[in-house]
């Protein structure tokens, strides 16, 4: 949306406009007049957001330890059993635990000798 559109948005919000007049008035979406008024709620900008998805994640050391183990003691071991398994010994969340197609990414991100490369297990 351009910037005159969205300095208007917020000029007729301020004035008392509800956000359905304005969107009828502009000619813009509901939505859209939502969203930039929150966003100038919580941030003062009016400016547009990045275009794109969500940014990489990276796992943590203890998470790929895990991983490696599981895989090191039962190569045949599921992703979603990996998953499962680093919840229940609780190395993650069920909020920050890896994707499966995140641990499907394990052996090709590190190599697959370097899942065997740890030390021997106790």
């Amino acid at each position: 949306l351009p910037a005159h559109l969205r300095e208007r948005i917020i000029r007729m919000a301020t004035s008392g406009t509800k956000p359905c007049q304005i969107s009828r008035e502009l000619r813009v979406s509901h939505g859209c007049v939502s969203k930039i008024l929150s966003k100038y709620r919580d941030t003062g900008s009016i400016r547009p957001g990045k275009i794109g998805g969500s940014k990489p994640k990276k796992s943590l050391p203890q998470v790929v330890t895990a991983i490696a183990i599981y895989k090191r003691c039962r190569p045949s071991m599921y992703s979603w059993e990996i998953r499962d398994r680093l919840i229940a010994d609780g190395v993650c969340s069920a909020l920050n635990v890896p994707s499966v197609s995140s641990i499907n990414r394990f052996p090709r991100a590190f190599g697959p000798l370097s899942l065997l490369q740890l030390t021997p297990m106790a």
